[in-house]
């Protein structure tokens, strides 16, 4: 199944194969991925067709060695752990899609471990960093709203950003204060939201329609929108709030989902259980919500350590 056979058509810079491009169509129909998740998804399988053009091997015909062999070019170009364990997870998930489809009898990929990673704690804000992110964002416009409400949504609800953008009108229940959205793997899961929100998307949304209605574009079933009056995109919500991130907070690594992470920790540090923020969040697995209680944990003992009498006076036994 080389790309030397002519059954391997570019795409853009990263060549992938009719079963690839098979599978990532599954994964934006049936799994409702992001758009840039799959273009992750292309990039990992261009670069696994490129390996196999190179070395001359057959996909349906490739065992544990291969696949090892493959992650062995990627560490030799200097590629970090994080990097080739996410193009194995790729790979292990394209392999069950053309074993499903009855393409391949095996997947090699998945007798392969995935390189060890350590984790780093998620990163939040904390409330008077939240406070300072409300207080910075000008509200006198209708864009200066939507970005208000961008970021309300983000706090109150701990929303993925790839939902955020996907939301329409007719998913929005203002009176019951709670939001419908098709979350990872088409997972259908309410959301609510607080009367803070609630009150910025109602003023957003008067604002929202004579916006609309001088843009052309009345009809627009997109809640967040653009300066042309069209459903933003998931980059574009990136860059507004990682401006603001960066004003509030003063610190690198913040991005959109520190403001999930926000959302989760501040509910455990005020006693929510962790089994309504799994649910909260969308999490299929409750142990993926078990890092946020690392984070408070490690906040308690900083503060019993800050605070107890004995730890200031350097733990004496006397």
């Amino acid at each position: 199944m080389s790309c030397q056979t002519g059954n391997c058509p570019s795409v853009g810079r990263f060549p992938v194969n009719e079963q690839a491009e098979s599978f990532l169509q599954y994964l934006k129909e049936h799994k409702n991925y992001s758009p840039h998740t799959i273009r992750n998804y292309r990039i990992d399988l261009g670069q696994f067709f490129e390996f196999l053009d190179t070395f001359e091997l057959e996909l349906a015909t490739l065992g544990r060695a291969e696949i090892r062999m493959f992650l062995g070019e990627l560490k030799r170009r200097h590629l970090k752990k994080t990097s080739i364990a996410r193009k194995l997870a790729t790979l292990k998930s394209f392999y069950r899609f053309l074993k499903r489809n009855h393409l391949v009898e095996k997947n090699p990929a998945a007798l392969v471990s995935s390189p060890r990673l350590d984790k780093p704690l998620p990163k939040f804000l904390t409330i008077a960093e939240m406070d300072k992110l409300f207080e910075i964002i000008e509200t006198d416009t209708v864009l200066g709203l939507r970005n208000r409400v961008v970021v309300e949504l983000f706090y109150a609800t701990g929303m993925r950003i790839s939902e955020l953008v996907s939301i329409k009108m007719k998913q929005l229940d203002l009176n019951n204060q709670i939001i419908r959205i098709l979350g990872k793997g088409r997972k259908e899961r309410i959301v609510p939201f607080g009367a803070p929100a609630g009150k910025w998307l109602r003023n957003y949304i008067r604002k929202r329609r004579d916006f609309l209605m001088e843009k052309g574009h009345l009809a627009e079933e997109y809640l967040f929108v653009n300066k042309d009056g069209i459903g933003i995109s998931a980059r574009g919500v990136r860059g507004i709030v990682d401006h603001f991130l960066y004003l509030a907070a003063d610190r690198h690594g913040l991005s959109p989902h520190a403001l999930r992470h926000t959302f989760a920790t501040h509910l455990l540090d005020n006693g929510a259980d962790l089994r309504a923020i799994q649910e909260l969040l969308g999490h299929s697995s409750l142990a993926t919500t078990e890092r946020y209680t690392h984070i408070t944990h490690d906040r308690l003992l900083k503060i019993y350590r800050n605070a107890h009498p004995h730890q200031k006076k350097g733990g004496s036994d006397e």
